[in-house]
C-alpha cells in the first residue's frame, strides 16, 4: 500500500526534499513500527511461556542463560524494519515528481507478483499445519482406540510390591475381597516398556534366540485379559518355575506349528548354569511396547522361580467408587506394611505418557495453525482492502449499470479464490509428503484420509471467504454517487 504515498512524495520532492531524506524517513517509520511490534510479541511471549512449557514439558525461560531469544529479536526487528521500509524508501523516492502528480504512476505487474505471490505462500502454510493438526490428532485417536490385547481401564499399578515379601499372596487374596476388586495379581514390571531381555536355545538348534521377557504370577494374566490362544497359563494345580509361556511372534520365530512342550535352554551366570523350560502356552500378542515398534517375541516366567513375589501388583476394579477402593487399598497396605508408603498409579495414565510428545505436538500444530491462519488473514485482509481500494470507480460504473451487490462480492472475491485454490494444490502434496515421514515412526499408523485435506482445504476457504467477504461486502455497499465524484 505504499503506492498511496506517491503523491507526498511528489509533492516533497517537488518542493525541494532529496531523495536521501526521503530514504531515511521511509527507513525510520518502519523500523519504529518494527520495533514496537517487536516489544509487543516479547511481552505476548513473556505471558504465554507458562502455557507454552506446560504443552511442551520444558522450562524454557525468555531470558534465560544462554539464550539467543533476546539478541535474535533485537536483530529481527531491526532487519525485518530495513526490509520493510526499502520498497517505499527507494521504489517511492525515486519516482518522477511530474508522472506522480498527474495520476499517471500505475502499480506494475511484478509487485502484483509478490502481493499474490505472499498470499499463496501464508495460505499454504496455514493449510500445512492445520492438515498436518488434524493428522497427528487422527493418530493419537488411533493409537488411544487401537487393541492392545488387553483391558487397560480401571487398572490400578500398586509399586514397590515386593516389599511386602512373604505376605504377597495373602495380601493379594484380601485384597480380591474388596467388592469393587474384580482381579488382582503380581508381576515383575508392567507391560508399558518395562521388561528383560533373555536368550534361548531351542532343542536341536544352532541359533540362540533372544527375547524379551517378564515374571508373573497365577493370576496375573487373567487380572489383564490376555488370551491364551494354546495350551494353558500359570496355574495354582501345577508346579510352574521351570515353565513359560510365549507369545505368537516367539512361535513364528520358532518355526514351528505346535510349541507346547517344546524345551527351551537358558544359560546364565558364572560359572554357567543351564536351565531348562517347557512351553505350556501361547498368548496372544499384545502390545508391551511403544506402537512405534512392531510386536516382537515374548516370553512370560512364573514368579514361582524367584520365590513366588513381584515388584508389582496389579489390580482390576469395576470403576465403581474409585476414591474408596483406594482408600481400602491403602489401608490393607498399611496392615501389612506400615513402614512404607502406599504408592500406585493407573495403568492407562502410563500408557498415555508414553505418547505424551504426540499429544504435545498436536497441541503445538494446533497452536501454530491458529498464528498461521491468523496472520494469513491479516495479509489477506490488508490486500483485500489494497484490491477494493483500487477499483473503488470499477465498482461504481458496475452498480450504476445495474449490478447487484453480491454479483460485485462475488467478482471481487473471484480472484482471491483462485490464489487459495493454489495454495491448496502446494500444501496438499507437501503435507502429505511430511506427514507420511512423522506416520513412518509408528509401526502401527492411521492411513491418511482424503477427508482431513477436504477438512483443511474447506477450512482455508471458509476463512478466506470470510476476511475477504467484510471488505468486498463494504466496497459494494458504497453509494456509487461517492465512488464516481471527482475529487
Amino acid at each position: 500500500r505504499s503506492t498511496e504515498r506517491a503523491k507526498e512524495v511528489g509533492i516533497r520532492k517537488t518542493l525541494g526534499s532529496p531523495k536521501k531524506q526521503l530514504v531515511g524517513q521511509f527507513l525510520t517509520e518502519s523500523v519504529i513500527m518494527s520495533t514496537f511490534a517487536t516489544i509487543l510479541a516479547l511481552g505476548i511471549v513473556y505471558m504465554s511461556l507458562p502455557y507454552f512449557n506446560s504443552i511442551v514439558g520444558k522450562n524454557l525461560a525468555l531470558a534465560a542463560s544462554g539464550s539467543i531469544a533476546l539478541p535474535f529479536s533485537i536483530t529481527a526487528a531491526l532487519v525485518i524494519g530495513l526490509l520493510a521500509g526499502s520498497y517505499p524508501a527507494f521504489v517511492l523516492s525515486g519516482f518522477n515528481p511530474v508522472a506522480v502528480m498527474k495520476g499517471s504512476m500505475q502499480t506494475n505487474k511484478s509487485s502484483a507478483w509478490l502481493r499474490n505471490g505472499l498470499v499463496v505462500f501464508q495460505f499454504a502454510i496455514s493449510i500445512i499445519l492445520i492438515t498436518g493438526t488434524l493428522i497427528v490428532q487422527d493418530q493419537i485417536d488411533f493409537m488411544s482406540k487401537l487393541d492392545l490385547g488387553y483391558d487397560k481401564e480401571q487398572v490400578l499399578v500398586i509399586d514397590r510390591a515386593g516389599s511386602l515379601n512373604e505376605q504377597q499372596e495373602v495380601f493379594i487374596s484380601e485384597i480380591k475381597n474388596i467388592p469393587t476388586i474384580t482381579e488382582a495379581g503380581a508381576s515383575g514390571s508392567i507391560p508399558v516398556n518395562q521388561y528383560f531381555g533373555i536368550q534361548f536355545l531351542p532343542p536341536g538348534g544352532a541359533e540362540v534366540i533372544t527375547t524379551n521377557a517378564m515374571n508373573v504370577d497365577d493370576d496375573y494374566m487373567k487380572t489383564m485379559g490376555f488370551e491364551i490362544v494354546a495350551g494353558r497359563g500359570f496355574s495354582k494345580d501345577f508346579n510352574d518355575s521351570l515353565s513359560i509361556i510365549i507369545n505368537e511372534q516367539t512361535v513364528e520365530l520358532l518355526g514351528v506349528d505346535n510349541p507346547i512342550g517344546m524345551k527351551l535352554r537358558n544359560t546364565n551366570g558364572q560359572p554357567p548354569v543351564v536351565t531348562e523350560f517347557e512351553i505350556i502356552g501361547v498368548v496372544k500378542d499384545f502390545h508391551y511396547m511403544s506402537l512405534r515398534e512392531k510386536i516382537s517375541p515374548f516370553v512370560m516366567l512364573s514368579t514361582e522361580l524367584n520365590n513366588g513375589n513381584g515388584g508389582v501388583i496389579t489390580v482390576r476394579m469395576t470403576g465403581e467408587d474409585l476414591q474408596g477402593t483406594i482408600a481400602q487399598l491403602e489401608s490393607k497396605w498399611k496392615q501389612f506394611v506400615p513402614q512404607d508408603p502406599f504408592k500406585y498409579k493407573f495403568l492407562d495414565d502410563e500408557l498415555d505418557q508414553q505418547y505424551k510428545s504426540e499429544a504435545n505436538s498436536g497441541k503445538i500444530f494446533a497452536l501454530f495453525a491458529g498464528l498461521g491462519i491468523l496472520i494469513a488473514c491479516v495479509g489477506l485482509f490488508g490486500l483485500a482492502a489494497y484490491m477494493a481500494g483500487l477499483r473503488t470507480k470499477e465498482i461504481g460504473v458496475r452498480k450504476t449499470l445495474g449490478a447487484s451487490v453480491m454479483g460485485v462480492v462475488f467478482l471481487l472475491s473471484k480472484d482471491f479464490t483462485k490464489l487459495i485454490l493454489i495454495a491448496l494444490l502446494i500444501a496438499f502434496p507437501t503435507a502429505y509428503y511430511f506427514m507420511s515421514q512423522w506416520l513412518a515412526n509408528f509401526a502401527y499408523q492411521t492411513p491418511i484420509s482424503i477427508f482431513t485435506f477436504v477438512m483443511s482445504g474447506g477450512v482455508a476457504l471458509l476463512i478466506a471467504w470470510l476476511t475477504v467477504g467484510y471488505q468486498t461486502l463494504k466496497a459494494a455497499l458504497v453509494n456509487p454517487v461517492k465512488s464516481l465524484r471527482s475529487e
